[in-house]
């Protein structure tokens, strides 16, 4: 059984663990798309 101050340093590592993830997963859909910056060279969003 956990102890109180395990389970909440085991939620941080998951809340982090999922976090970085999905920030990898984004860039990563970004990149592999190729969409455009919304301003790019002065064009109207």
């Amino acid at each position: 059984m956990l102890t109180a101050s395990q389970f909440k340093a085991s939620l941080t590592v998951l809340a982090v663990a999922v976090a970085v993830l999905v920030l990898v997963e984004s860039i990563r859909f970004w990149v592999s798309a190729g969409a455009p910056a919304v301003h790019d060279e002065g064009e109207p969003a």
